[in-house]
């Protein structure tokens, strides 16, 4: 009789409340591994990104002082 209310127990209301509980404990831990793991990875692309922003600044500036070089020479072409 002991054992029947046991396993009544387990198989239950309780035992379905105790297993989702257990069950989303685990599941609460695998998603905040993942979100620990994505946190670092966007932490590690915002750094790529902001290098990838001042080596196309560092870029533009060249360019520019080559088209400012290439507007004197062209004004000088014309004042001759």
């Amino acid at each position: 009789m002991i054992q029947s209310e046991i396993i009544k127990s387990i198989l239950g209301q309780g035992g379905a409340l105790v297993l989702a509980c257990v069950v989303l404990y685990n599941v609460m831990g695998s998603y905040e591994k993942l979100i620990d793991t994505m946190v670092q990875e966007s932490k590690e692309d915002r750094a790529m990104y902001m290098q990838n922003m001042k080596d196309l600044s560092t870029h533009m500036d060249k360019v520019n002082e080559t088209l400012s070089k290439i507007q004197i020479d062209i004004e000088e072409i014309k004042n001759k």
